[in-house]
């Protein structure tokens, strides 16, 4: 049986690791408000934008069909990880993880050589350990999600997908549905597809002639396609950065119940040890009482 001064030390370990989980826990949870307000903006502002964008597209004709929307020629696939830089978020970037090789494994299935591009140091730590060649690691624009590094990035991806012709770019993220669950998606991020960006097929369009563009139609189009992989690439780093203070929230929730239990039945224990101490003593006192007697 454990002594008293071997229970105290635990008790104390164990009480100050519970405040550091509550303190993370804190602070998990005020970063997701902050995140969740601009990600549920966002989905709606992105959503708008998409429906714009489809109504002038298809009434392009198909022969000026924006790059964005032309596979390359090339067999290769760019599939880019998103996870996170710090760990103590339970499964989440194991999840991640366990899609990307699963898209990784279907994609060279087809026939598609796979070019890896891994958002936070923890999977690309894990892919790189493996071995596994990993094009670029960017860990700074998950450290802290903003439109302007979110922006940058996009425009990386896209010049990197017309200059070296990937047949698409795919994303594995995780889509943030509320503090406790999120769902893995593998999502293709380019190149975007008409019926995805309409909802429509041009069989199924009949033309509105009261429609009027300014500036030009082409013109148009160049741009609500660049705001349109721009605000749709923030979005998916923004789910994604819910979906991590989400899931580290529930971890440092689970950690301190689990901390709570542990105190409690320590303090059990210590109180029992104690007490048994206690009578003992009790027992040896009365024990030299009875023998001066004799």
């Amino acid at each position: 049986m454990a002594s008293l001064k071997e229970l105290r030390i635990r008790i104390a370990t164990i009480r100050s690791t519970r405040k550091v989980t509550g303190s993370m826990k804190l602070v998990a949870a005020s970063k997701l408000r902050g995140v969740q307000e601009h990600m549920l903006s966002l989905r709606d502002y992105a959503e708008k934008l998409r429906q714009v964008l489809g109504e002038v597209v298809i009434r392009l004709p198909s022969r000026h069909r924006h790059p964005f929307m032309r596979p390359g020629a090339a067999g290769s696939v760019l599939l880019i990880c998103v996870g996170s830089d710090k760990g103590l978020c339970g499964t989440y970037n194991l999840m991640v993880i366990r899609e990307t090789l699963k898209q990784m494994n279907e994609l060279q299935e087809e026939g598609y050589r796979v070019r890896l591009m891994v958002l936070g140091k923890k999977p690309a730590r894990y892919f790189q350990q493996r071995g596994f060649e990993v094009d670029a690691v960017d860990g700074e624009i998950m450290r802290k999600v903003n439109y302007r590094l979110s922006d940058g990035f996009a425009r990386q991806i896209t010049d990197r997908y017309q200059k070296e012709s990937f047949a698409r770019v795919m994303v594995v993220y995780n889509r943030f549905v509320n503090a406790v669950t999120h769902d893995i998606i593998a999502e293709q991020f380019l190149p975007l597809s008409l019926k995805r960006l309409s909802g429509k097929t041009r069989q199924h369009w009949q033309e509105d002639r009261t429609v009027i563009l300014e500036p030009e139609r082409n013109d148009a189009v160049n741009y609500l396609m660049e705001q349109y992989v721009s605000y749709n690439c923030y979005r998916i780093l923004l789910d994604a950065s819910a979906s991590e203070h989400g899931s580290r929230m529930t971890a440092m929730h689970k950690a301190s119940d689990n901390a709570d239990d542990m105190l409690r039945n320590l303090n059990l224990r210590y109180n029992k040890v104690r007490q048994s101490m206690v009578t003992k003593e009790l027992l040896d006192i009365m024990g030299g009482e009875s023998s001066r007697k004799l």
